[in-house]
């Protein structure tokens, strides 16, 4: 062969270009894959992301997601957590349940069912909820004690009438408060939220400005007492003795140095819903000290208004009633501490609206102060229609439709958030019921 002809053979098969020659157009390379979902959950979990936001794209992937038993293997060995594991099974079952059958034409229409991928959903089997144990507390209400069987003996320590029944209510509540053991609830106060509750309902407020229509905490037992004595022991008749005469005009100012001051406080702990007789007794404080020439009088507080004075004070403590009025107290609590056993506690029916929907977190407008629990479940209805009063036009009963339900994560005060399944999407004003154990 021409040695010209073999170099150039050479040069051709080398890709050297001869001269004149034009260069070929480069190959196309193939184009990359793109990642499926599957793959890019993946990334999610290597990359450590939370495992809320990893749950969320695996059920907003819904029926495009696929997922075999290599690939939980796959997932369990990156680190995905148990959660998320379940959250793949279940989008593997899913994608392997057959399709259902049409409904006849005569039958009524089924209930709506969720698709896998709602981005509202959460599997509520796959949350891990442990309830706090023997966080909840029976509620006493207490009424203000009675004393009218020993005002003249109060009028005569003060120097003029004092409530000594909303006193001796205040160190109680301080007591039981300082002790918490039980949740404590005033009557008194309750009476006066159901008034403004009733004039917010009628038509006599301006709509919107009236205070929020709400359950009231349910009290489990009420307490209530009676002062019988105050002063003095009164089988003792001695004249110009504690509290009687002369000597104590202006306050307690004994002369003779003989006395010691006694309270009794009558009691009867009753069942808030069958009004059964729990247990009744008395509590007796009596001071230690006789006569000490603290003068009471001088604690009284007269102006403005009917006499008042702060008996949980310290210079109150100081004076010899005082000490026998928080002896009485502290035997009261004990007393009632010694029957916290006795005192049924309620099933609280509890009833919420959903206040506000973020992602897959429901909020309540109910919370621990409502009785919530953390693991609590609610059944959530659709209000499907009011029935209201012809004339007044109050709302009377309401016609509803479960639409899911909703587990309890995570109480605060006055607001409960939770997770939410169920075939229609939550909205704000839905109502949600507690469901009794």
């Amino acid at each position: 062969m021409n040695p010209i002809v073999r170099t150039l053979l050479v040069l051709a098969v080398s890709g050297v270009l001869l001269p004149g020659q034009a260069p070929k157009p480069a190959a196309a390379k193939p184009a990359a894959a793109a990642p499926s979902p599957l793959d890019k959950i993946f990334k999610l979990v290597t990359l450590k992301l939370p495992e809320a936001s990893v749950i969320s794209s695996i059920q907003a992937a819904g029926p495009s997601l696929r997922v075999t038993p290599d690939d939980l293997i796959r997932f369990k060995e990156a680190g995905a957590s148990d959660n998320v594991i379940v959250a793949l099974s279940n989008a593997m079952s899913g994608a392997a349940a057959p399709a259902a059958a049409p409904a006849a034409r005569t039958a009524p229409a089924p209930a709506p069912v969720a698709a896998a991928g709602s981005s509202w959903n959460t599997n509520l089997a796959s949350i891990v909820c442990d309830a706090p144990a023997g966080d909840r507390k029976r509620v006493v209400a207490v009424d203000e004690f009675d004393y009218g069987t020993v005002q003249s003996q109060v009028a005569a320590i003060f120097g003029t009438q004092v409530d000594i029944g909303k006193g001796i209510l205040a160190m109680f509540t301080k007591r039981l408060a300082e002790q918490g053991k039980f949740r404590v609830v005033e009557r008194a106060n309750i009476k006066k939220v159901m008034a403004e509750q009733d004039l917010g309902a009628s038509n006599r407020v301006k709509q919107g400005t009236q205070s929020r229509l709400g359950r009231i905490t349910g009290a489990d037992a009420i307490l209530m007492g009676t002062i019988v004595t105050f002063g003095r022991d009164d089988k003792r008749r001695t004249i110009g003795g504690f509290g009687v005469g002369p000597r104590v005009l202006g306050g307690l100012k004994i002369k003779t140095g003989e006395d010691k001051a006694v309270v009794v406080i009558s009691f009867r702990l009753v069942d808030a819903e069958t009004s059964e007789v729990i247990a009744t007794g008395e509590a007796r404080g009596e001071s230690t000290r006789k006569q000490n020439g603290v003068d009471v009088g001088a604690l009284v507080n007269r102006g403005g208004g009917a006499a008042t004075v702060d008996m949980t004070a310290a210079n109150f403590g100081e004076t010899i009633i005082g000490e026998a009025t928080m002896q009485s107290v502290d035997k009261l609590a004990a007393e009632l501490n010694t029957n916290e056993g006795k005192i049924a506690m309620r099933s609280l029916d509890i009833e919420s609206r959903i206040a506000e929907v973020v992602g897959q977190q429901i909020y309540l407008s109910t919370g621990a102060a409502d009785g919530v629990r953390k693991c609590d479940r609610f059944e959530v209805l659709k209000i499907v229609k009011e029935v209201k009063d012809p004339v007044t036009k109050d709302v009377i009963d309401m016609v509803t439709e479960k639409v899911g339900e909703l587990l309890v994560t995570e109480v605060r005060d006055r607001v409960a958030i939770g997770a939410y399944n169920g075939a229609m999407k939550p909205e704000v004003g839905y109502l949600a019921k507690k469901v009794q154990k």
